[in-house]
């Protein structure tokens, strides 16, 4: 899978994590994109939890129980510790069909091999978020 294929996957990956816990539980635990967003950012900038706290100001052990779930991080601090590893984070609104528009996108223009990939991927997390893990 090549690298942009990979990032569109995981991304996508969060979306559907998202709307799942969305439809589901009526709500999204920060921690879920808080942990994912951070972890993320930090191994796709190639960088050790130690550098990314130096990057942040902030503390490893922090960023380590930010990445678990153990604690979240203010949006503010979220933000920062984003940044720090050379990313931006975008946040707005949608309304309730964006998430079927963006998987039909998503559908047509990626290789059907990744798009399976992808779809196997998803159901494993989507059978963890039920497990709480």
């Amino acid at each position: 899978m090549t690298s942009t294929a990979a990032k569109v996957s995981h991304i996508a990956g969060m979306i559907e994590n998202a709307v799942y816990l969305i439809r589901y539980n009526n709500k999204v635990p920060k921690e879920l994109f808080s942990r994912s967003l951070i972890s993320r950012a930090r191994r796709d900038a190639n960088i050790s939890q130690a550098e990314l706290a130096r990057r942040a100001k902030t503390s490893q052990a922090a960023i380590s129980m930010y990445e678990a779930g153990t604690r979240s991080p203010t949006l503010d601090t979220l933000l920062r510790i984003i940044r720090a590893a050379g990313f931006d984070l975008r946040i707005g609104l949608s309304g309730p069909d964006t998430h079927t528009i963006t998987r039909e996108r998503f559908e047509k223009t990626l290789d059907p091999k990744v798009l399976e990939e992808f779809n196997a991927k998803e159901r494993e997390r989507v059978r963890l978020a039920r497990l709480g893990r």
